[in-house]
């Protein structure tokens, strides 16, 4: 009987839940509508959508990428070499226009998604925005390279008087005929420093750069992984600007070469023609390529050799470039500090891609293999 009594007792409690669940403190929901209605009312936010007025969908199915899809989405080295090689072997010998547009037909193809990827707006950098993106505090033309220190021009300036003194000193000695070789080696030693305070007074950009080559020479890290890594920069930066890579060379004289603009190098245009200027984006792409090799150096290195060359090629560039604004001082200024700066974040945000550019460098691989490590990082 007791039994009986209990079942009847939860029997009645259960339908007078049913009935009203708001009497034991608590409410079951049976839409989606009520159950959006109910939490809010708990949190207190209250929010209006439209998706809100519109009846409940049969929910579909979750599907979800995995790792191993994603990783399969991405092409290898050696797929994207064997579908890129024969393509661009049979426009190298075109024209530059060719070979620009097998990049893009390529790129379409999703084999080079790296290729011309790089969006530049141009802005002003300031010196110590540069350096703290260089992570340096030295003076800028040392660390890049282009331009001696006040102690190395003070050592030329004391080896220029002691060599003039030596000849000096030597010739009065030794005598001999006035115009004999004596005569002249004397001299010609004892007007030293009037050549180099001559040089210095109308091109002293030129004292910089002979003391750079001289200290490039004896250089204990003038090595082959710092001109790999001054070139691949080179390469990667042009690239991702979308400026096409003829050929590269590391030994025995470092160089990228590439087309400076779509229809063709400005250097190769006939004589009897007359080049079009460069435009504001393709100024903006050669300032940073021309700035890249530097960067490159630097993601290693103390500081950077040889970069009187890429500084001499942008000036030049600029004196091409369309219109008057160019003609600026300041504004050639900004643009090279800008270029080293988009230059470096380029090299940082695509630090495996240069990695393995560099060692496929390093093996003499061909400007295919070079793309295909690229584009496979």
């Amino acid at each position: 009987l007791t039994a009986a009594m209990a079942g009847r007792v939860v029997l009645a409690c259960f339908l007078a839940l049913v009935a009203s669940p708001s009497a034991f403190g608590f409410q079951l929901t049976s839409s989606p509508m009520a159950l959006q209605k109910s939490a809010a009312a708990v949190s207190g936010l209250r929010t209006q959508h439209p998706r809100a007025m519109m009846p409940a969908r049969r929910p579909g199915p979750i599907v979800m990428q995995t790792a191993e899809d994603a990783t399969a989405a991405k092409k290898s080295k050696s797929e994207i070499l064997s579908g890129i090689s024969k393509p661009l072997a049979d426009s190298w010998d075109t024209s530059a226009e060719k070979v620009f547009d097998t990049f893009e037909s390529l790129k379409e193809k999703g084999l080079l998604s790296k290729w011309n990827s790089q969006k530049l707006a141009t802005r002003t950098v300031s010196q110590n925005e540069l350096k703290r993106a260089i992570k340096s505090e030295k003076n800028l033309d040392e660390l890049l390279g282009i331009a001696g220190t006040p102690d190395d021009l003070k050592g030329l300036t004391i080896a220029a008087f002691a060599a003039s003194a030596f000849f000096g000193i030597g010739g009065s000695i030794i005598g001999g005929e006035t115009g004999g070789f004596v005569y002249w080696v004397t001299y010609l030693g004892g007007g030293l420093p009037l050549l180099l305070l001559g040089v210095g007074s109308v091109a002293p950009g030129a004292i910089g750069a002979l003391i750079s080559n001289i200290q490039w020479q004896f250089d204990p890290t003038n090595t082959k992984d710092r001109r790999i890594r001054h070139e691949a920069a080179h390469m990667l930066c042009g690239y991702m600007c979308g400026l096409p890579v003829e050929a590269y060379a590391i030994e025995p004289s470092p160089a990228c070469y590439f087309y400076d603009r779509k229809e063709g190098n400005i250097a190769d245009i006939e004589e009897w023609k007359k080049p079009r200027p460069f435009d504001e984006d393709e100024i903006n792409k050669l300032s940073v390529v021309c700035m890249s090799g530097l960067m490159g150096e630097l993601t290693k290195y103390d500081n950077a050799d040889g970069g009187q060359g890429d500084l001499e090629q942008l000036q030049e560039f600029f004196f091409r470039a369309d219109g008057e604004k160019m003609r600026k001082p300041d504004v050639r200024e900004d643009l090279t500090r800008w270029g080293a700066l988009k230059a470096v974040t380029m090299l940082e945000e695509n630090k495996a891609a240069f990695e393995a550019l560099c060692e496929a460098m390093d093996q003499n691989a061909s400007v295919e293999e070079c793309i295909a490590a690229i584009e496979a990082a």
